[in-house]
Parts: structure tokens; sequence; C-alpha cells
């Protein structure tokens, strides 16, 4: 009798489990997360339990109660999962070594975890430690994970390696062996292609990487529309008129922070790594500060009134107080720097708020040869849900022209200094334009800034690879490898 006693609550338990993950696969989380508040016996001191709630929290878009959950159950027990949910924290704030340590954590707490070994292998590749990377997973190549899904993540993970290391062959025959297997699921897929379409490219083998290319994107595209949205930046420029914006309340007068903007794959993961190889400057990645204070904004926000009073009780103390915990945000992570680069894809919209919040700031506005651009978002990985616009050729043409054109008016309007830099001008005339940035920003020159590439500070972005070596020019006029795909579109005129 005394065993059954102690057995029950066990099942009970595994039936919670079960239920709450079948709730959540079926996309019901807030159902799943209430049947584990009620359903546990001490669901405060349950550690499985909450590393299931912090899965929720992260799924959900609350990334404090992730974090918070995640420390809570790793105070309890140790686990892999715990960690590995910190490091998807981390990696969601774009803080990449702190993600490795807490992988790293994953592993030693059981050094057979392969999903552990993986994700501290793929944060290893973020970072640039293709060695350590390699390391990692070594143990998985001598017993590959039995799990089929695990088992693809491994040959997907190997052929990163090899990509990474110039071997583009041997990565590709790496690929279609052991990872582009049937029964992927469509994300496991997508990256797949993905990864393909880059070896190919390398390869130069234009005509199947750019197939590959439409396949990936085909999985995840999201519908968008070029009328609507060339509609919505008309009606951005016609609600921040000069006049307009002057009865803006005023933030925080400081001259650390300097705004990188411009489109994906234009040269700003660049232009940011110039900066933070400065020894009085850094970079802060995609800084989430003036995007936290938008959708604030807009829930007090009144459009039938004009400014001032259209934002309600956010009035000038308050703005003071966002553009003042926006910089210390800022100096939080680099508390010595006397500039500190925000390159977050939102700038663009938010330069007339930002030039109001942030009046002492500076604007870098990167351009780029809107062909390149556009093949090289189309063969990127970016999140159609968020970007949209960046899965089809023509689209992206539609969001750079509509672009540039809320760019003239910014230009035109804010009274903030705004500095224009041509991608093709930067890597071809590094001596000139490299002192150029440097002296928008008021700082002296240093030679530190053309050896950009050494610095070591990892940069979670799409472009890793590219700014972490020295300049190179090959990817100027990229287009004409694709002649056949753009050659019926009709692109904006630019400027080389």
């Amino acid at each position: 009798m005394g065993g059954s006693k102690k057995r029950g609550p066990t099942v009970d338990r595994a039936r919670v489990f079960a239920q709450a993950r079948g709730l959540i696969d079926a996309g019901r989380t807030a159902e799943a997360e209430t049947l584990l508040r009620r359903g546990l016996p001490s669901p405060s001191k349950d550690a499985e339990g909450l590393r299931l709630r912090a899965r929720i929290a992260e799924l959900e878009g609350r990334p404090a109660s992730m974090k918070s959950l995640a420390e809570k159950s790793l105070r309890i027990r140790s686990h892999p999962d715990g960690h590995l949910i910190l490091a998807q924290f981390h990696l969601r704030h774009g803080d990449v070594e702190p993600a490795a340590v807490e992988a790293a954590r994953a592993v030693e707490v059981d050094p057979a975890d392969a999903n552990a070994r993986l994700m501290h292998a793929a944060i290893l590749l973020e970072a640039g430690r293709i060695d350590d990377a390699d390391a990692t997973i070594a143990p998985l190549r001598d017993t590959p994970p039995a799990v089929v899904g695990l088992e693809r993540r491994l040959g997907y993970t190997i052929a990163a390696i090899h990509t990474r290391r110039g071997e583009h062959q041997a990565a590709l025959d790496h690929l279609d062996a052991n990872a582009l297997a049937p029964g992927a699921s469509p994300p496991e897929r997508k990256a797949m292609l993905a990864l393909r379409a880059k070896i190919l490219d390398h390869l130069g083998r234009y005509d199947e990487a750019f197939a590959d290319a439409e396949a990936f994107n085909a999985l995840e595209r999201v519908e968008f529309s070029p009328g609507r949205y060339a509609l919505e930046i008309d009606r951005m420029i016609e609600r921040t008129g000069r006049d307009r914006l002057e009865r803006f309340p005023i933030g925080f007068e400081s001259d650390v922070p300097v705004l990188v903007s411009g489109m994906p794959r234009s040269g700003t993961s660049l232009v940011d790594r110039i900066i933070d190889a400065h020894p009085d400057a850094a970079g802060a990645g995609e800084f989430t500060g003036l995007e936290r204070f938008a959708a604030k904004l807009q829930q007090v926000t009144d459009p039938s009134k004009p400014p001032p009073e259209c934002f309600g009780d956010m009035q000038s103390p308050q703005w003071r107080d966002e553009g003042e915990r926006y910089v210390r945000g800022l100096r939080a992570m680099h508390p010595d720097a006397r500039r500190i680069v925000d390159k977050s894809l939102s700038n663009v919209n938010l330069l007339g708020l930002a030039s109001r919040l942030l009046p002492g700031c500076r604007v870098i506005h990167v351009v780029r040869d809107p062909r390149d651009v556009a093949i090289s978002c189309v063969m990127g990985e970016f999140r159609p849900a968020v970007m949209p616009w960046t899965t089809r050729l023509e689209w992206v043409a539609t969001a750079w022209s509509a672009m540039e054109r809320l760019m003239r008016h910014w230009h035109a309007v804010l009274d903030v200094p705004i500095l224009e830099v041509r991608y093709e001008r930067l890597v071809a005339d590094p001596d000139t334009e490299f002192r150029r940035i440097i002296d928008f920003i008021g700082l002296p020159w240093d030679d530190a800034c053309l050896d950009f590439h050494a610095t070591g500070r990892p940069l979670r972005t799409l472009s890793n690879d590219q700014v972490c070596r020295p300049l190179y020019t090959s990817s100027i006029a990229r287009h004409r490898h694709y002649e056949a795909a753009i050659s019926a579109i009709e692109w904006p005129d630019h400027e080389a």
C-alpha cells in the first residue's frame, strides 16, 4: 500500500505534463500555463513545471518571465534545459557570449545530452568560434544521436562548420547526404535549404542557389502588399512634418547614441563594427529601446488630437525619463564608451521619435545598390512575419524605394545630424569613408578602425561571417550573377 501511495503523485504529474505539452503543441499556451499552476501539488517548487512555464513565456514573448522561471527551476535542480532556456533568453537580446556560457553549462550538467551540444555548437558558430563548435560536437560524430531530428541537426551543424571554414564542396556533400533527408519539419528544411543556397553561391552555381532560395522562402512566405506598404509610408510622412514634430515633447539630450539605419544587408553591420573598433566607442547591436518606447507611446496616443495633447500623460517629464532610460541601457552594456551604436532595423521608421526623445543623437544611414540588397535578402534567412518583403525580389525593390523616400523626408525635417554612407564607396575607399564616419560621430581618428574585423566582439547577425573578416569588394554588383532573376523587375534609381 505504501508503494502505491508514492507512485500516485508521480503518475498524476506525468499526466499533467503530457496534457500541458499537448496544449502547447496546439498553440493553447494560456491553458497550459493554467494547468501547470493548478494541476501540480507545489507549482512554485516543481523544477520541471517551472522549466515548461519558462518555455511558455518564451512562446508568448515574455522574456523577463522566461528568464525568472528558468532561474527558479535551476535553483531547485540543475538541468540542461534550464540552462538552454537562459541561453535562448540571451540570444533574444543579442548577447552571444552569455548564451554560450549557459549552453556550456548545459553540456557540463549532462555531457550525453545531444540537444545541449548542438545548441552550444550553434551559438559558438555565431560567435565565430569555429574550432570550439567542432570540438563540442566531436562526441556526436563518434556516436550520432539516435533521435532522427537531432541526427539531421548534427548533419546541418557539420555542414555549417565546413562552410565557415571555406570547405564549400565538403559542406554541400555532407548537407545533401546527412541533413536533407526526408522527414524534416518546415523550419528544419528552411534552414537547410538556406545553408545550401549559401554554399552553392560560394561555389558559383548561381542558378541552383537561387532555386534553393526560392524554395525555402516559399516554405514560410507571408503575403505582402506593396501598395499598402507604400501607403503606410505616405501616412508616416504626413504625420511627421516639421511643424508637427516641433510640438512633440523633448526627451533626454545625450551625445552617446549613434543610430545606424538602412535596409537589411545594406552594410549597417559593417558600420557598427567599424565604430565598435574605436577605443572610445562600442556597438550595442540591434538595441530595442526605441521600439519599446514607440510601443508604450502608441498605447496612450489619441490620433484625433494634435501634439503634445495627443500623448496624454506622456509629456516632457516622461519623455525625459524614457530618454534617460534608453541611454542608461546603452551605458549598462558599455560603461566607458563615449559613443554607442544602435543598429536596430526599425530605426528608419522611428527617426522622427528619436530626434525628439534623444535630441543629441547622430544618425548614419547606409545605402546599397537595391539589386544587391534584394539578392542578399532573398538568399538570407529572415523572419517573414516581421519583414515579409524579404522573400521576393520585387517586394524588396518596393521596400527599398519606400525607405529611401522616408529617409529623404527625415533629411528635410529633422534637426539631428544625418550622414549618408554608400556601401560601395565604403568598401572601395575605406581610408576616406572610415575617417568620414568617425569624424561625423565626433571622435578622433584611430587606426584600430581599419582592423574592425579583429575586434573579437560577437555580432549576432546574418552578416556575422562577412564582418568578422577583412574588407572585401566581391559583394559589390553581386546581382550580376543573378541576371536572369532580376531582369524582369523595374529597379528604383540609385546612385552607385
